[in-house]
């Protein structure tokens, strides 16, 4: 019996195989920029490949969180900026209407409604959404923790709504959590421990400089000017939280966009094509299976005819 193909016609076939292979291969990593497109490609990079994956992705989370952070932590120190200015006013204000000058004490209740305007204000502040979200109600943002309320005429000029605390935690790169929100009522609304106002309650400042000047009263003014600058120097301690705040996040979003970047660099030398080395395999294998065809082309054949001679 005669065989089809004789050996040597096998491993020629099994050799041209090979070679388009090589240059299918070579072409596919070329096309997709991928050297590693599934699990057989590179086996012995296969762990290392999914667990930079995972980094990334969580990478990615952890910085889209952060930038929601800094959003909110960037109004708050905005809006505290301006609440500290607010206060600075009302000093000044309050300053005036204190004076023994006979002027001052025609102006008081104009002063009055000023301070009580400012009040207004501050309240607002306290209220400041972003995103839809109360940034100074704790973890309870979907409403604002105060509202106006100037009755009855000795409390702060306001009503609590809620009391919820700020315990959402933000998650750095290295795994660790950190705080940086505060509630309206630790900023504005500072309570002693028994829940009574302290000394340098922010809202209570105010709408007592407020009732001070509409009663006429100089030596309520001088006490409520008192608070007014305790008060302020509470407020700015807070202002000086939230600049830590946007520190310690601005820190956070850098290390993670570095880890990012290195990364993706590892992930990009275990899984991306190598363009140059690419190419030559493809030149390569196009040339042996050209070169191979060519040579196959000049073998000589052995006809039926020369097995019956």
């Amino acid at each position: 019996m005669i065989n089809g193909i004789d050996p040597r016609g096998q491993q020629f076939l099994a050799a041209l195989n090979y070679l388009q292979q090589r240059a299918a291969r070579a072409e596919q990593q070329i096309t997709s920029g991928r050297r590693v497109s599934n699990a057989d490609d590179a086996p012995q990079d296969l762990s290392q490949i999914l667990g930079i994956d995972s980094n990334l992705h969580e990478s990615q989370q952890i910085l889209a969180n952060l930038g929601r952070v800094k959003t909110d932590v960037d109004s708050a120190e905005s809006s505290l900026q301006t609440a500290v200015h607010i206060l600075d006013q009302a000093t000044s204000i309050g300053t005036q209407g204190g004076s023994d000058l006979g002027f001052a004490a025609q102006q008081r209740p104009v002063l009055a409604e000023q301070i009580q305007r400012l009040h207004e204000q501050l309240v607002a502040i306290s209220q400041t959404e972003v995103e839809g979200r109360f940034i100074f109600s704790g973890d309870a943002d979907s409403g604002p923790a105060y509202k106006l309320s100037l009755a009855p005429a000795d409390g702060n000029g306001v009503d609590r709504l809620l009391t919820a605390q700020a315990t959402r935690q933000v998650q750095g790169p290295d795994g660790t959590s950190f705080s940086v929100a505060k509630t309206a009522g630790e900023i504005f609304d500072h309570r002693n421990p028994d829940d009574t106002v302290a000394n340098d309650n922010v809202f209570a400042a105010l709408n007592g400089l407020r009732v001070a000047l509409q009663a006429n009263d100089t030596a309520a003014i001088t006490a409520a000017l008192a608070k007014l600058q305790a008060s302020s120097d509470y407020l700015n301690q807070k202002l000086a939280s939230y600049g830590n705040a946007q520190n310690l996040v601005a820190a956070a979003i850098d290390s993670t966009s570095k880890l990012q970047t290195r990364w993706t660099v590892r992930l990009s030398e275990l899984r991306d094509t190598d363009q140059t080395a690419a190419i030559l395999e493809l030149n390569q294998a196009q040339a042996g299976a050209q070169a191979a065809l060519s040579a196959e082309g000049q073998r000589p054949r052995t006809s039926l005819f020369d097995f019956l001679k």
